[in-house]
C-alpha cells in the first residue's frame, strides 16, 4: 500500500517547525483545498471520482473535519486543478504539518487506553527462565553421560568401549609393526598374477574411455538464461480500509470492550485496527488506484479474485464504527462473494452524492493522464478468508498479470455469525453491547 511521504523522520522534523496554534495546519490545509475546489468550478462528486475518494470524504477534507491519511489524493487534486510543481510542494509541506498534528493527537488518545499484554510479558519471562533451567539440566545430564536404565540408540558405541578399543589398537602397535610369517612360493606367485590382472584391467578401462564420447560432449548443454518478467507499464496502490458512506464499518476485535479505544475516523482506521489486531467483519472495501507510467494506453482486460486460504470465522466481538450516517452511497464498482468456491468480481452500479454510476464491465484503459479507480467489496459470512486480486493487462505487444494485495499480504475478511455486537456511546464514552 502507498505510505505517506516523509514518515517518520520528516514528520518528527515538521513537529518542531509547526506553529503553536492547535489545528492551525489542518485549518490552513482545508482552506487551501476549498480554494482548489472552488477555483475548479466542479462539484465535490465530480472531483472526488477523479482523485479516487467519495464526495463526502472530499467534503470532510475541505471543511477540516479530517486530515487525509496520505498525500496522494491531495496531489491528484492539485494536478487535476492544474497547479504547478511549486504549489504542489507547498501543499506537501502543509499536509506534513497537518498530518503531524493528527498523529500527535492520535498518540495522545491511544496513550490513555489500558495497556494490554503486561501479564503475558511476565508469563513469557517466567517461561523463558524455565526453559533456561531445563537447558542447564540437559547440559548437566549430557556431561554425566547417559542415565542408568536409558537404552543407547541402535548401532551406537558407548564412549568407554570406544576408548578401550582405541587403547587396545594403540598398544598393539606400541612395540613396532606386527611380525608376519614368511610367505610361501605359491603365495608369491598368486600375488604376482593378481597384480598383472589389475594392470591389464586398468589399461582396458583407459582404452574404453578414450574411444567413448569426449568429456566435453558428456556435459549437458547450457540452458539459455530465463528472462525475468519486466515491470508493468502502470502503477497501482490499494487501500483496504474504505468504509461504507465514509463512516460505516465493522471490525472483529478479540480483546474486552473496555480495552478498545473509541472508533477512529476513516483516515485513521488502519493504525487503529493494526494496533488492536482487528479483522474486517462481514465485508472489506478495497480501493485500487491505477495510473499509466506514460501516455501509452494500457488495456486492463480482466479482474480475478483468488482465495488463498479459508478458515472458520474468527473469534471476537463486533465493533461498529457508526450506528448509521446519512449521505449517498459510495461507488462500489465490483462486488465479490468470498463464500463461494470460485469467487467472481461482478460489476455493479453505484451512486455518489445523488449521481448514478452505471455498472461498467471490462476492458478499461489507463494512461499517465487518465487514471482509473476500482472499488472492490469482498463479502464473507461463513469463512475467515484470505484473498487477493489478479489484474490481467496488455500494452504494445506485452501482456501480463499483476497481483494486487495489502503490501505483500493478502486481504482478510471474516464472517461474524452470532458474535456479540457493540456500539460506542459518546455520552458515557464506552462501548455498549447491542440489546
Amino acid at each position: 500500500m502507498e505510505r505517506p511521504l516523509g514518515r517518520p523522520r520528516e514528520v518528527e522534523r515538521v513537529l518542531g517547525e509547526r506553529g503553536t496554534g492547535e489545528g492551525s495546519a489542518r485549518e490552513a490545509l482545508a482552506e487551501r483545498l476549498r480554494e482548489l475546489r472552488e477555483g475548479s468550478g466542479r462539484t465535490y462528486a465530480s472531483l472526488a471520482r477523479r482523485i479516487g475518494v467519495s464526495g463526502s470524504t472530499l467534503h470532510r477534507y475541505c471543511t477540516g473535519q479530517t486530515v487525509p491519511a496520505e498525500f496522494a489524493p491531495v496531489e491528484r487534486l492539485a494536478r487535476l486543478c492544474g497547479r504547478p510543481g511549486e504549489e504542489r510542494e507547498a501543499l506537501h509541506r502543509l499536509w506534513l504539518r497537518a498530518d503531524a498534528e493528527r498523529v500527535e493527537r492520535q498518540e495522545a488518545g491511544m496513550a490513555g487506553a489500558p495497556a494490554a499484554g503486561v501479564g503475558e510479558d511476565a508469563a513469557a519471562g517466567a517461561d523463558a527462565g524455565a526453559v533456561t533451567e531445563a537447558g542447564a539440566d540437559a547440559a548437566a545430564r549430557g556431561s554425566r553421560g547417559t542415565p542408568t536404565g536409558t537404552r543407547a540408540p541402535s548401532g551406537s558405541v558407548p564412549p568407554a568401549a570406544a576408548a578401550v578399543h582405541r587403547e587396545e589398537d594403540s598398544s598393539a602397535y606400541a612395540g613396532g609393526p606386527p611380525a608376519h610369517a614368511p610367505r610361501s612360493p605359491s603365495v608369491r606367485r598368486w600375488v604376482q598374477a593378481l597384480a598383472v590382472c589389475t594392470v591389464v584391467a586398468l589399461a582396458l578401462v583407459l582404452v574404453a574411455a578414450s574411444a567413448g564420447p569426449s568429456r566435453q560432449q558428456q556435459r549437458p548443454e547450457r540452458q539459455p538464461p530465463v528472462a525475468r518478467p519486466s515491470a508493468p507499464p502502470f502503477t497501482w496502490t490499494s487501500d483496504d480500509h474504505v468504509w461504507k458512506y465514509g463512516c460505516g464499518h465493522t471490525y472483529l476485535v478479540g480483546g474486552p470492550p473496555a480495552a478498545v479505544p473509541p472508533p477512529p475516523a476513516e483516515a485513521d482506521a488502519e493504525p487503529w485496527a493494526t494496533a488492536l489486531g482487528a479483522v474486517h467483519a462481514g465485508e472489506t472495501g478495497v480501493r485500487i488506484t491505477l495510473q499509466g507510467t506514460d501516455e501509452r494506453a494500457v488495456v486492463l482486460e480482466a479482474l480475478r479474485i483468488r482465495v488463498v486460504e479459508r478458515r472458520e470465522p474468527a473469534e471476537g466481538r463486533v465493533h461498529r464504527m457508526s450506528s448509521g450516517c446519512g449521505g449517498a452511497l459510495t461507488p462500489r464498482m465490483f462486488d465479490v462473494d468470498l463464500d463461494v468456491a470460485r469467487p467472481v468480481a461482478r460489476s455493479v452500479p453505484g451512486n455518489d452524492t445523488g449521481e448514478p454510476i452505471p455498472a461498467v464491465s471490462f476492458p478499461y484503459r489507463v494512461s499517465a493522464s487518465d487514471p482509473e479507480v476500482f472499488l472492490v467489496t469482498g463479502r464473507a459470512a461463513r469463512c475467515d478468508c484470505d484473498w487477493v486480486a489478479e489484474l490481467r493487462w496488455s500494452s504494445g505487444g506485452r501482456s501480463g498479470t499483476v497481483r494486487i494485495d495489502d503490501d505483500g499480504r493478502p486481504f482478510r475478511t471474516s464472517g461474524a455469525p452470532g458474535r456479540p455486537v457493540h456500539d460506542y456511546d459518546f455520552v458515557t464514552r464506552r462501548w455498549v453491547a447491542e440489546p
